[in-house]
């Protein structure tokens, strides 16, 4: 019977495909972190290469800038890899990674995630999914800074926060927690009081209200109208 470590490994989509042998390797081949809401698992430019899988908490891709400025890229849930680029080409980390709650994750050094490539194909493939996905959603987000104003962008990333959270399946969907105006204003690089304007702007068009509970985006299809009319689409 798989002990609890292994089980913890079903709940990583890279891992959903390895064999029962790789599962057990790997298991004894990982080293586990504990971290606290508010710390780092990685740092930005540091020189580490160890890969990690996520398997409790939330952590949140950011880099901050000179004057102090946090960009947001992309905010991880249990269940995904993280830290694998460093491991494939070398290079210092992209990115820093930090805990938005108590996070538990598993880790493997380069050499390691290397023979589990090797050894296991159908990890190879999600791997190389994974990795597309990340490119395309960059490639989406460079494409919107060139071609939408502020306003736009902030719609862009509403829409994308609620169709990750299962937006367009139900009439309602709502942000918990909700993010906060430094979040979306780090996502699209803008200003706080640029996200109040448009939270308040798009509350009065019915699209969104906010709650105690979290951020409830009413109408996501009059949302997604708003976005595809800026790209032009």
């Amino acid at each position: 019977m798989a002990n609890r470590d292994e089980l913890a490994f079903e709940r990583v989509a890279v891992l959903a495909g390895m064999s029962a042998s790789g599962r057990e390797w790997l298991t004894t081949a990982c080293s586990w972190h504990d971290r606290k809401a508010g710390s780092e698992l990685l740092s930005y430019k540091d020189t580490s290469r160890d890969v990690f899988f996520l398997i409790v908490g939330r952590a949140r891709v950011k880099i901050y800038g000179a004057d102090g400025r946090s960009v947001v890229f992309h905010d991880l849930a249990a269940g995904e890899m993280f830290g694998e680029l460093a491991a494939i080409d070398g290079g210092t980390r992209s990115a820093s990674i930090e805990a938005l709650e108590a996070c538990r994750a598993a880790s493997l050094k380069p050499e390691q995630f290397d023979l589990l490539l090797s050894r296991e194909p159908s990890v190879a493939r999600a791997v190389l999914r994974d990795l597309a996905g990340t490119v395309r959603r960059l490639s989406e987000r460079v494409l919107e800074f060139s071609t939408l104003v502020v306003q736009n962008r902030i719609q862009a990333e509403l829409l994308r926060l609620a169709l990750t959270s299962g937006g367009g399946t139900r009439p309602v969907t709502v942000l918990t927690p909700a993010p906060t105006l430094a979040d979306i204003a780090g996502r699209v690089a803008t200003h706080r009081e640029a996200v109040s304007r448009e939270l308040s702007r798009l509350a009065t068009l019915g699209i969104v209200r906010r709650e105690a509970s979290g951020l409830a985006i009413l109408n996501v299809e009059r949302l997604a109208a708003l976005v595809r009319e800026a790209k032009g689409e």
